[in-house]
């Protein structure tokens, strides 16, 4: 293929991008403006020049990512080129494979993943006498990693926990390294380690790959940022692409001032601007741009659309979170029957809380949707083991219900015991729930296990003796209160989400009454759209929807304290990533947006008057004729 086929249909910047090939790069890629293609060229442009697929390194930061671009230089060189590309984590394996055995690990090395990570943490609470209360594996776990990412001693990082945990995660190293494994954190963190040390390796891997391009460069954490650093030297022929107002994963380690800062680490980086928005209509880039604007650490841009000004950008006030979520399933109904496709619809949420009464209203008004890359509101483990313990209230012989929550939270009941205590309730013809205090009485084990049954029973008495008269939501809050499930949530590592969400789920029961019939209507959701196949609304958080895209957006919410999150409202780095990732949502859309809030939101079990984001404002100013004037909605 010649090098004007390959120029052939990008516009000026984009060519500017791909012809660039000495010395680094910096590209932003403003949202919809041809980023990958762009990538995939210049990796073109580069092979046609003369340049071994080889010596090209390509970094990525997903699976989806690389294959894509592997797929689309197929396709443009009419065969298969032996650029490496693919994610952080894979280079970082690979590169393992290779020099391993310079810190005494054989090439065959294991890598764990979470649920390894997981279990060996757990196995050494164990050994040092600690009792892994549930989630505190997986909070320990985030703890290690978020402290590798970010390259941080774990006393500079508040974890919460009830004890120290170096202790803890020294003997997991210790062990990990005994079973030649490494985990994902391990993958950045041991090559950038022994890169760091090692003059002639960096000599020799800057050497093999000349050439290094990083797409998302803005979702770089530190330990990717150090290691890319080793790679690329003085900079050689370096690219990066990413963009600023699109970096939104701080709460995990990415630091946006990595490419903030990439001309100040390469003084004589050339650096290209996309502005060209093949995605969205005017209307709602104006509607973007205005928010965006707002933020004082960034890049400008001037983004221009291709499809034309498009329908405004609408804004609509409604009086309480109910009537929002049945507004938004009234106007999907009408997009729906005026022949959109349930696939080319997005609803995109600040908190997973918030799903849940827009999951009901798609109930009520038999809308089909999926919860992309999450779970369904009822179908999250805390919702469920709450659930759990109505089931055993309503019906005492429900083994599967009793089973699921004996011991949670944790409280050293194991299946052995849960295997006896069936067998022993069958024996006698009697309720699982009631065989409880016989087997206790009977003393049917010993040990920790008959402590865990004696704590068990007496928790279900007194949820029983407190039940009464009372409706569900002070039924559950007697559960929390008594078992101390709250607590033990708070120390998992997205304990504040499940926390909300349980806090959500009673604020949806307050005055109901008849546990068996909700119960029954909970059990009738899931089964609603089953059939395979079937188009269906995508309902996601704002972080979800990155890299997607839909024709009609709806993004609820938009008060004070949930877009922007009250967590992010104490300091300027925490607003302007929240109003980027409002800039994201809304940048999602090809044809329409709809964004909403609700002058009242039961929250917490109360009704509470809410005030507009912040952001809406920024959105409606004068000089911002995309987004139309706020509007009632109350039907």
């Amino acid at each position: 293929m010649s090098r004007d086929l390959i120029l052939d249909g990008l516009n000026p910047q984009q060519k500017r991008a791909v012809k660039h090939t000495k010395g680094p790069l910096l590209v932003f890629a403003g949202a919809g403006s041809g980023k990958t293609r762009v990538i995939v060229h210049r990796v073109a442009n580069l092979i046609i020049r003369g340049v071994s697929p080889k010596e090209i390194l390509c970094l990525t930061f997903t699976n989806k990512a690389a294959g894509e671009m592997k797929d689309r230089l197929r396709a443009i060189l009419g065969e298969e080129a032996p650029v490496w590309a693919g994610t952080f984590h894979a280079f970082g394996a690979w590169f393992l494979r290779q020099e391993a055995s310079r810190i005494g690990y054989p090439s065959s090395f294991a890598i764990y993943d979470e649920a390894d990570q997981r279990s060996l943490i757990s196995k050494c609470l164990k050994e040092l006498d600690i009792k892994p209360g549930r989630g505190m594996s997986g909070a320990l776990a985030w703890l290690a990693n978020f402290a590798r990412d970010t390259m941080q001693d774990l006393n500079e990082i508040a974890c919460g926990l009830p004890f120290d945990p170096y202790p803890v995660l020294a003997l997991y190293e210790k062990r990990k390294r005994e079973s030649h494994a490494f985990d994902f954190a391990d993958l950045i963190f041991a090559p950038l380690t022994m890169l760091s040390s090692d003059e002639d390796l960096r000599d020799a891997y800057r050497s093999q790959f000349p050439y290094l391009l990083v797409d998302e460069y803005q979702d770089t954490n530190p330990a990717q940022y150090l290691l890319l650093m080793s790679l690329a030297g003085d900079g050689g022929n370096l690219c990066v692409v990413g963009d600023d107002d699109q970096a939104i994963y701080g709460w995990r380690g990415a630091d946006v001032g990595n490419i903030l800062k990439f001309r100040d680490d390469f003084p004589r980086a050339q650096v290209v601007v996309l502005e060209q928005n093949y995605r969205s209509t005017g209307a709602i880039l104006e509607a973007a741009s205005s928010l965006i604007c707002h933020n004082r650490h960034r890049v400008p841009k001037d983004l221009k659309s291709v499809r034309g000004r498009g329908k405004e950008v609408a804004v609509r006030e409604f009086t309480d979170d109910a009537m929002e979520a049945a507004g938004i399933a009234q106007a999907i109904e009408k997009l729906i029957a005026s022949g959109a496709s349930p696939d080319s619809i997005g609803v995109l949420y600040r908190v997973n809380s918030l799903s849940r009464v827009i999951e009901e209203a798609f109930a009520q008004w038999r809308i089909p949707y999926t919860v992309y890359r999450g779970t369904r509101f009822y179908e999250n483990r805390e919702i469920k083991d709450l659930l759990a313990y109505l089931r055993i209230l309503v019906n005492p012989r429900d083994e599967e219900a009793l089973a699921r929550v004996i011991n949670v939270p944790h409280r050293g009941v194991g299946e052995k015991t849960i295997d006896i205590l069936r067998q022993y309730a069958r024996d006698r013809r009697i309720p699982i729930a009631y065989a409880v205090g016989e087997a206790v009485i009977d003393r049917v084990v010993s040990g920790a296990q008959l402590k865990g049954l004696e704590e068990f029973h007496r928790i279900y008495a007194e949820i029983v003796c407190r039940a009464g008269m009372n409706d569900i939501a002070s039924i559950l809050g007697g559960i929390l209160e008594v078992t101390g499930y709250e607590e033990a949530l708070k120390t998992e590592p997205d304990g504040e989400d499940r926390v909300n969400n349980i806090r959500e789920l009673i604020a949806s029961t307050v005055d109901v009454r008849d546990i068996g019939r909700y119960l029954e209507e909970k059990s009738l959701m899931s089964r609603l759209d089953k059939d395979a196949g079937e188009e269906r609304v995508s309902i996601m958080t704002l972080h979800m929807s990155k890299g997607l895209e839909f024709n009609y957006v709806f993004i609820p919410g938009l008060e004070e304290g949930i877009l922007p999150h009250s967590r992010s409202m104490d300091t300027d780095r925490g607003i302007e990533e929240e109003r980027r990732l409002l800039y994201v949502g809304i940048t999602r859309a090809k044809k329409e947006v709809s964004l909403s809030w609700s002058k009242y939101r039961t929250i917490y079990g109360r009704e509470e008057f809410q005030t507009p984001s912040t952001f809406l404002p920024e959105i409606l100013q004068e000089d911002a004729p995309a987004v139309t004037e706020l509007c009632a909605e109350n039907s």
